[in-house]
């Protein structure tokens, strides 16, 4: 399976590949590169050219397209976003939209978060845990990430119990369902993470 993706950073690349690598591991991943200046004037337009591009050259069965709410709610954004997609590349899109950051969708569990950054919970800050994750992944004010800490990010979101993260965000499990449900369409063996017992 060919999966292309459209992201805006090396925490939300990182992510994708996280899930790719625990739902899909054989899963072949193409990114779609951003060549806009201004993200908000132009994602309409760069977002088809990139979807094209993933289904045209890169033969990309599916894409995710992966976003912050920042400051919005992430059902509005979710909403205003979705229109972008081509109508032609509804069935094969998943739009995830990240509770205020992607930083937040790492904090979901904050037990396991805190184990992996060595830290106590109490450390990570409740409201917006984005600059405190950041440092601890030693993401860069560009958005930049060294290839051991993406793959550190990559395998804590594919080792994460979606199960609790699903329970806790309503937004990831809006991004979650996708993924399960597009799973079906290839007879994927996703399991049913909201019927598991615990």
């Amino acid at each position: 399976m060919k999966i292309g993706y459209y992201v805006e950073g090396d925490a939300d690349k990182a992510f994708v590949e996280g899930v790719t690598q625990k739902y899909c591991s054989g899963a072949t991943l193409t990114q779609a590169k951003f060549r806009g200046r201004s993200i908000t004037k132009r994602l309409k337009k760069e977002l088809r050219k990139a979807l094209l591009e993933l289904s045209e050259k890169h033969q990309c069965e599916y894409f995710v397209v992966l976003v912050d709410a920042n400051n919005q709610k992430w059902r509005d954004v979710k909403k205003n976003e979705w229109v972008k997609v081509p109508e032609e590349f509804e069935h094969m899109t998943v739009y995830g939209v990240a509770e205020r950051n992607i930083e937040c969708w790492l904090a979901i569990d904050r037990d396991s978060l805190a184990k992996e950054l060595d830290c106590s919970t109490n450390e990570i800050p409740k409201d917006d845990p984005s600059d405190f994750i950041k440092s601890k992944f030693r993401v860069t004010e560009s958005g930049l990430i060294d290839k051991g800490e993406s793959e550190r990010i990559r395998n804590f979101v594919a080792a994460a119990d979606f199960r609790t993260w699903i329970k806790r965000s309503e937004s990831f499990k809006d991004f979650w369902k996708q993924i399960y449900d597009k799973g079906k369409d290839h007879n994927d063996c996703i399991p049913n993470e909201q019927q598991n017992p615990d």
